[in-house]
């Protein structure tokens, strides 16, 4: 019997299944793919998703600066040829990230939501107005924190290796991925957004471009080049990077459960 790749460790263990769920299957999500998500409670969604989006790119670059490229031009084995191949994916994320914030603007413009939004925002279970001007709320400011962690600035933790990365970066999109497919099955074969409530946003803009097949391509490479890279880790860390990994995807599950605002 095969040993298992490192993202179906992660993803197969009983720890994580609730977890798991919850993350990707929330009130929000519903209404979504329902259209019925009033335009306010995606305003507020979509200003902490652009913070986030924000931070993601440093993340990314701090992920490019721990790659090792061969210097001989000759003689390449497989772990060099994957840091190019890696490399690629976090040129594609970068590019792709880049375009998302363009894309968020634009969206905003074109159906009035609002990128600055305020109001309440889900930290725990409960419900808190916020006060202050605008800016990340609780659980993206702990994102921020974690990608941040990563980044080449001196705030960064060189602690943080390219395997947690890439098991971070293979998280968020999988979760991202999963989440918006289940947003669009719950339209129930009703395509008609004329009486959506964010007049069409959601069902005809953002749950598309989350869905697409040229996201799903990313995804699917997002999870060969960490389970191709954690099969090449020396075999005295790697119960100990498996064990970091587990640690790491829960508490992305854990945010992004929290990530959904609530819907009263």
């Amino acid at each position: 019997m095969s040993k298992p790749s490192m993202t179906e460790y992660l993803l197969s263990s009983p720890e994580v299944t609730d977890l798991y769920q919850r993350a990707t299957q929330s009130q929000f999500l519903e209404l979504a793919g329902q259209g019925q998500l009033p335009p306010e409670v995606l305003s507020e969604w979509l200003s902490q998703d652009r913070l986030y989006a924000q931070a993601y790119i440093r993340f990314a670059g701090g992920l490019i600066s721990r790659i090792e490229l061969p210097t001989k031009v000759e003689g390449q084995g497989t772990s060099k040829t994957l840091q190019w191949r890696i490399l690629s994916l976090l040129q594609t994320a970068m590019s792709g990230v880049t375009r998302e914030l363009q894309f968020f603007e634009e969206t905003a413009k074109k159906y009035g939501l609002d990128l600055e939004a305020l109001g309440p925002v889900a930290e725990g279970g409960n419900l808190s107005n916020k006060s202050a001007g605008f800016g990340p709320n609780k659980v993206t400011k702990n994102y921020i924190d974690l990608f941040d962690s990563f980044t080449a600035q001196r705030h960064g933790n060189r602690d943080r290796t390219l395997l947690d990365g890439l098991v971070l970066l293979w998280t968020t999109e999988k979760i991202y991925l999963d989440a918006w497919t289940y947003a669009k099955q719950q339209a129930s074969g009703n395509v008609d957004t004329q009486g959506d409530l964010d007049g069409g946003a959601l069902r005809k803009e953002f749950i598309p471009n989350w869905t697409s097949e040229e996201f799903q391509a990313f995804v699917k490479e997002c999870q060969e080049c960490l389970d191709a890279y954690a099969a090449i880790q020396d075999v005295d860390t790697e119960e100990v990077g498996a064990a970091g990994s587990m640690v790491l995807f829960k508490k992305v599950l854990v945010l992004e459960e929290s990530f959904w605002p609530m819907v009263a």
